[in-house]
């Protein structure tokens, strides 16, 4: 293990009994979180693999998906600078600015959220939330304490997208109502594997509820009693020899719903380390879904508000990656 960490540092592991039956992601996260003194998420473990930086018994890792056992050799070339230079480091606080906003009244506020930042606080006090941010930016901006900001839905993590909050009070009710009753158009965009056996447009309604737990996070999945209702409509908006560009509008707002719809459809989405094959994480640094759209009815005016939110620059570089192959 290097005992001092310039930006490019090499570090070495060689696994014990404490590490078998354990996949890769879940080690190196761990072990490199040790060896650099500073959190490294499975994502950002993920981005090393895909960039060629870590090896197993000299030989170099592609897929992610990686189950390991004792007395295996690993190998990790770091660029130190690199890996914690962005916005949504756990140790490091994210501020928004004036470009994220999408759109802003005296009630509402839509925000752009980066993949890898949590919605919402999360019982690790360390780590930054885009609520808590938009929460700093209205007490600079604005020049109060204590602002008032309400948050009714919310996006996994490594989510990206459009994000609703609400600035006053009078908003709440009719803002959480329209949720609730599932008058919010909401519009999502994946990237998922390929599957030639496949309509333009479908339908998936079923129950979904927990089935089980993964390096201590939940699983959700279709269940025969129980659970809650859910159901999304899905359409194809581009098709390639790698994978597939799919629009996603759920009717109802399960956890993890559009996730698991796709993946029990054989459409896990590229860089889902919960649901998730090799040949899916293989293909993207993160989680590949990004909340495009959201429509519904203003809890004041009661007009009617569209708001958009671009494609990140690393969802664009994945989809061209896909076009690259497409089919004829």
């Amino acid at each position: 293990m290097a005992n001092s960490l310039s930006s490019l540092t090499k570090l070495k592991l060689i696994t014990t009994s404490d590490h078998a039956t354990r996949p890769l992601l879940e080690v190196l996260s761990g072990w490199l979180t040790s060896a650099l003194q500073r959190p490294v998420s499975k994502a950002k473990a993920r981005k090393l693999i895909i960039a060629g930086a870590v090896y197993v018994n000299g030989r170099r890792v592609t897929v992610a998906p990686h189950v390991l056992s004792s007395g295996i050799r690993i190998e990790a070339t770091v660029d130190v600078t690199k890996l914690f230079d962005d916005a949504t480091s756990r140790d490091k606080a994210f501020e928004l600015t004036v470009g994220r906003i999408l759109f802003e009244d005296e009630d509402l506020i839509f925000v752009d959220k980066p993949s890898g930042l949590p919605a919402h606080p999360t019982q690790d006090k360390a780590r930054d939330s885009l609520f808590s941010a938009v929460r700093r930016f209205l007490e600079r901006r604005d020049r109060v304490s204590d602002p008032y900001l309400g948050l009714h839905h919310r996006l996994d993590r490594d989510t990206s997208g459009v994000l609703l909050f609400t600035k006053s009070k009078r908003a709440n009710a009719a803002v959480a109502q329209s949720f609730s009753e599932h008058s919010t158009l909401k519009v999502y965009q994946a990237l998922t594997i390929c599957r030639s056996d496949l309509n333009d447009d479908w339908i998936i309604r079923n129950n979904l509820g927990k089935v089980s737990s993964k390096s201590k996070r939940s699983c959700y999945g279709a269940v025969r009693s129980g659970g809650q209702f859910a159901e999304t409509s899905f359409r194809v908006l581009g098709r390639y020899l790698q994978g597939l560009w799919v629009e996603a509008i759920p009717k109802t707002g399960r956890t993890h719903q559009i996730r698991v719809h796709l993946a029990e459809h054989g459409l896990p989405i590229l860089g889902d380390d919960l649901y998730g094959t090799s040949e899916s994480s293989r293909l993207a640094p993160r989680l590949m879904l990004h909340a495009v759209q959201l429509v519904l009815q203003h809890p004041i005016t009661r007009h009617e508000v569209s708001v958009r939110s671009p494609q990140p620059p690393d969802f664009q570089v994945c989809r061209r990656n896909l076009e690259k192959r497409k089919l004829l």
